[in-house]
């Protein structure tokens, strides 16, 4: 047998395709590895997300355990005969105030401020840092600060009172046996402030005897006000409890200081915005050095397998994603019309009603006349076509002026983005009105209807969507009373007779 050398040419085209071959799975093979290394790096990042998103939780909590607790320590006070006596007295007894304010409260437990007053600021009693000032104005600013804290302990203290014969009695909540925890009146307002440039505890508490009985005569209540200011030992004691470190109050919003660990506590800050910040415990690079290995070990042997569920997936996705984009739609919208429907509606009013009074905007509620009887002879393929057709002449004169809605049977709504002039959105009304007076074709047959329509203006005859609606609902109702196939607008002389007449 003769040896033949081999085909040049063969020989490449053959280590062509194996190189193809290679070069299509190494491809492949990648791919896969990057997409789990980015869906890796993703739960990594949502591990820290979510680490730090329960510290925050604990920290807001341990705070809240701190408004507690001087809440609890503050009602040793408030909730006492001894103090009762003190305020409805000409004067504060020395000795109490020393013993029980000054050296109490202030040696004690740190009350920068202690102050009795009434729910107009006519202040009694002003003990700043263990001294009692003898000027009881020097806390006008604080109280100007937390008078929002001294309307909701008043209205806590309305609402716990319960008339009697004599005056009042203040309910008490029942005592829970499986708690170590005193009841006390549910009587008091705290939040975190800032207070002479320090994060501050303050808690206003109304002053009540022990007895729960209150006279007619001493009905307005004297409020107890106190701040105690957050020190470094109350966070650092704060860390040890949370297994966390390096709490400490930072000027800013967070995300504004490129923060990764922060939290506002309490309802708001009087001269802030400031937050709290910590160090995170973030789990993110020990959740990377134990799953990394194995992933890479299971990536060489499920590459094409993965990537064939991938593509399946995304498939999956895009399809539910159409699915959901569909019914969103429907959700929104009139499926005979395509307008809006309620829905729709409500979400376009909440915005206008965002925008400031100086860009008004206007609600025509419009009513077709004698629509029912178009049903009624013809059947109701003859009022689809009709409502089909109303409805896109509508849409065609309101075009990018508003949007036009249609809340249900022959109603329909239209809101117009700029009321400026009541002559303008006046003569749009009366366009949509001889819209609808137009004969609409249905099987070789005119069907003829009418339209009334009713105009209110934002804010000027409603303030909020309920106000607005009704005034539109008013003027249509007066188009209708006047003759139909009109538009009124609310406040007009048409429409005070129509809602008085």
């Amino acid at each position: 047998m003769l040896w033949r050398r081999p085909d040049r040419g063969t020989s490449r085209t053959r280590n062509w395709m194996v190189w193809a071959i290679y070069t299509a799975c190494s491809v492949l093979f990648l791919l896969f590895v990057a997409s789990i290394i980015l869906v890796l790096n993703f739960s990594v990042w949502q591990a820290n997300v979510i680490g730090v998103a329960g510290e925050r939780k604990l920290v807001q909590r341990e705070f809240q355990r701190e408004i507690d607790e001087m809440v609890r320590y503050q009602s040793d006070v408030s909730f006492w005969d001894a103090t009762v006596a003190q305020v409805r007295a000409r004067a504060f007894n020395q000795f109490f105030v020393k013993r029980h304010l000054e050296e109490g409260l202030w040696s004690d437990y740190g009350f920068s401020w202690i102050v009795f007053t009434t729910l107009n600021h006519q202040t009694k009693l002003v003990v700043k840092e263990g001294v009692q000032q003898d000027n009881t104005t020097s806390a006008d600013s604080l109280l100007f600060w937390v008078d929002d804290l001294i309307e909701q302990a008043n209205k806590a203290y309305d609402k716990v009172l319960v008339p009697t014969e004599n005056g009042y009695r203040i309910y008490m909540p029942p005592s829970d046996r499986d708690l170590l925890i005193a009841p006390v009146p549910d009587i008091h307002a705290a939040d975190m402030r800032m207070v002479d440039g320090k994060m501050s505890i303050v808690v206003v508490q109304a002053v009540v005897p022990r007895s729960l009985f209150v006279a007619e005569r001493y009905r307005e209540p004297t409020f107890m006000v106190s701040v105690k200011p957050v020190s470094r030992h109350m966070l650092a004691q704060m860390d040890e409890r949370l297994a966390i470190s390096g709490l400490h109050v930072v000027k800013g919003e967070g995300s504004d200081l490129k923060l990764d660990s922060f939290s506002p506590v309490g309802n708001g800050f009087t001269d802030g915005p400031f937050v709290v910040a910590w160090n995170a415990n973030a789990p993110g690079p020990l959740i990377l050095s134990a799953t990394l290995p194995r992933i890479i070990i299971l990536t060489l042997f499920a590459a094409l397998s993965m990537s064939f569920i991938g593509y399946r997936f995304a498939a999956l996705v895009r399809a539910l994603q159409r699915s959901e984009s569909a019914n969103r739609f429907l959700a929104k919208h009139d499926g005979l019309t395509g307008l809006a429907n309620r829905i729709g509606l409500d979400e376009y009013l909440r915005q206008l009603m965002q925008r400031p009074p100086s860009e008004p905007f206007a609600v025509l509620a419009l009513d077709l006349d004698k629509f029912k009887a178009v049903n009624d002879r013809h059947g109701h393929a003859a009022g689809d076509a009709v409502l089909m057709a109303i409805a896109e002449r509508f849409r065609d004169r309101i075009a990018d002026q508003g949007v036009v809605a249609r809340l249900g049977g022959d109603e329909f709504l239209v809101l117009v983005y700029d009321a400026r002039f009541t002559t303008d959105v006046t003569l749009l009304a009366n366009g949509l009105v001889l819209d609808a007076q137009q004969p609409i074709e249905f099987d070789g047959m005119p069907l003829a209807v009418g339209c009334s329509a009713g105009i209110a203006i934002f804010p000027d005859h409603g303030e909020n969507a309920r106000g607005i609606l009704q005034a539109a609902d008013i003027a249509l109702y007066a188009a209708k009373n006047g003759g139909r196939n009109r538009a009124v607008l609310s406040g007009s002389g048409v429409l005070q007779e129509a809602a008085f007449g």
